[in-house]
């Protein structure tokens, strides 16, 4: 299931990237080290899922890193923020295209073993210009993020797992992990979560995960605060292989019916519980359709009870 498996993984390297990022900030007058203030980065990067990685770096010459040293995964990056500049990143998933402003990072994994390019995408961004600022105004430059994702088409998403539940039911039930991207968020409940926050969203046979952490030692609201956002992007594909073990990940589409009823009665479980404490089921929410099957596959037919 989407990013559940790496959860851990992606909390603390948000944490650690997030408290680098504080340190810079706090020492900006200082030169980095080996001479790196001089590199130049084009106003705009493209990437896109899909794209191979080698195509990538050709495009962007010294300025991609390669990390070749896992038996598996080739990851490749590029780094502004090491050169104390940002960049807007455009990422393409299938026919949407999103820019992300403010990028310090941007990292994409390619399977060594298969011909299909980055099927994940992670960009890091700054909060507005980053370094710290307003509590209100980082409250609002994601706020408007959120909107943009949404008029650029992507969708509340839940696990398959997930009661469906939208607005303050599901700010009640899930707190921080997965807000309803149409809620309303108060200022004051901003302030009050646990970060980090996550918003989950659909598009384009894609799943992204915007994330924003912020540094808990200056959390009052009427002085400054930092922040920092993460956006992971995942092919639907990639998605389901994960988890999975090695001699099912290329033919996951076999054994799908019987793991989505799996989940669906978790889900019916947990929503029944809550329909009995009064509490409103989103019956209008669909799961993502399944992507197109590749060449030589098909996807299962769909029983009534998952539709």
């Amino acid at each position: 299931m989407f990013f559940k498996t790496k959860y851990k993984w992606y909390t603390l390297l948000i944490a650690i990237i997030l408290a680098g990022s504080i340190i810079f900030t706090l020492g900006s007058n200082r030169e980095l080290l080996n001479g790196k203030m001089t590199k130049s980065f084009p106003l705009n990067i493209e990437v896109h899922l899909g794209q191979h990685g080698s195509d990538w770096e050709k495009a962007y010459g010294g300025m991609a890193e390669l990390n070749n040293k896992n038996p598996g995964l080739s990851f490749y990056s590029i780094d502004p923020d090491n050169y104390k500049q940002t960049v807007s990143t455009d990422i393409k998933t299938g026919t949407m295209t999103t820019t992300i402003h403010n990028t310090m990072r941007i990292e994409g994994t390619e399977d060594k073993d298969r011909s299909v390019g980055f099927a994940d995408v992670n960009i890091y961004a700054k909060v507005n210009k980053g370094g710290m600022l307003p509590h209100q105004e980082a409250y609002q430059y994601v706020t408007n993020l959120i909107h943009d994702l949404r008029k650029k088409g992507w969708t509340y998403n839940l696990y398959e797992t997930d009661p469906r539940l939208k607005g303050k039911a599901a700010l009640n039930y899930f707190k921080q992990n997965n807000l309803d991207p149409d809620y309303p968020l108060s200022f004051n409940e901003w302030m009050t979560l646990p970060a980090p926050l996550h918003w989950r969203f659909y598009a384009d046979n894609t799943y992204l995960e915007l994330t924003v952490d912020r540094d808990i030692k200056n959390l009052d609201p009427k002085n400054s605060g930092a922040y920092f956002i993460s956006l992971s992007f995942q092919t639907r594909e990639e998605a389901e292989r994960t988890g999975l073990p090695e001699n099912e990940k290329d033919h996951w589409r076999g054994n799908w019916v019987k793991r989505a009823l799996s989940y669906r009665s978790e889900r019916d479980i947990a929503e029944a519980k809550l329909r009995a404490q009064g509490i409103p089921i989103d019956t209008d929410y669909r799961d993502p359709p399944l992507p197109p099957a590749p060449a030589g596959q098909q996807n299962p037919i769909i029983p009534n009870s998952l539709k």
